[in-house]
């Protein structure tokens, strides 16, 4: 017996449907970058065959969007990336503070001609995830400025690429599901930092307001998981670092939603 003509046709399309219908995760992205880099230095300080570094150096580095489907999406991220890379304090533009940090070591060896403190500003944006619902960037800065050591901050974007939207974390969620990652995260977070399960967290030396464990401020996400980053002061003194914890995509099914644009586990 012969299939009916509109079934083969039926049954054609369904199955067209079904290919064209890929995972965002897996679709390249709308954007295409370029590196861009800044930096300016002061030579000539000291003895350089003791020490061959620069008085100063300012160094920044980052991915421009070149090509976007949307010019509002490129506006959008583009201005973040360099917002995120000066801080606010800061003379507009990377030319105006690399000028004044080296005014500012200038001023201070005029004050102390034998000082051997080098000024340093070193960051960096870099791509962790981009797929065509997927945007992670993550920045890294670290600065001396003289001082009892340096400063360092990582931050973490992430955008809708289509449009240039930002992410919450909210919005990657199962509706109620916070409080499991939350528990996931913690124990986690206990075994990067050595703490056993039940041990406080304030008598551990972290600042945690009631001794409660939370969220960092800065979460972003990369190939094989989400990424929370806690930045020095944030729940502890310096002295105790920061705490990076990576948690894998297969731990966190229960807490995703198919639909974040994240590239889940089958």
């Amino acid at each position: 017996m012969r299939t009916p003509l509109s079934t083969l046709l039926t049954a054609a399309c369904l199955l067209l449907a079904a290919c064209s219908h890929k995972d965002p995760a897996t679709q390249p992205p709308p954007l295409t970058f370029e590196t861009r880099k800044f930096e300016k230095s002061l030579p000539g300080c000291g003895d350089t065959e003791k020490r061959a570094e620069p008085c100063v150096t300012f160094r920044v580095e980052w991915p421009e969007v070149v090509q976007s489907t949307s010019p509002e999406a490129k506006s959008r991220i583009n201005a973040a990336i360099l917002a995120a890379l000066q801080p606010h304090e800061a003379p507009r533009g990377f030319e105006a503070e690399a000028a004044q940090a080296i005014e500012d070591y200038q001023h201070l060896r005029k004050e102390f001609p034998s000082s051997a403190i080098a000024y340093f500003d070193r960051r960096t944006a870099e791509i962790l995830l981009s797929n065509s619902a997927f945007l992670t960037i993550e920045i890294q800065s670290e600065t001396f400025h003289g001082g009892a050591h340096p400063n360092g901050h990582r931050e973490y974007l992430n955008f809708r690429p289509a449009s240039g939207e930002r992410i919450e974390l909210a919005s990657l969620l199962l509706p109620g599901a916070l409080p499991k990652l939350l528990l996931i995260l913690e124990k986690r977070f206990r075994t990067e930092r050595g703490l056993e399960e039940q041990q406080n967290l304030t008598e551990a030396g972290f600042t945690f307001e009631n001794g409660k464990f939370r969220l960092p401020i800065q979460w972003g996400a990369d190939a094989r998981g989400l990424l929370f980053f806690y930045n020095a002061y944030e729940i502890a003194p310096y002295a105790m670092g920061p705490t990076r914890v990576h948690l894998p995509y297969s731990e966190l099914k229960s807490v995703l939603r198919p639909d974040s644009g994240l590239p889940l586990p089958k």
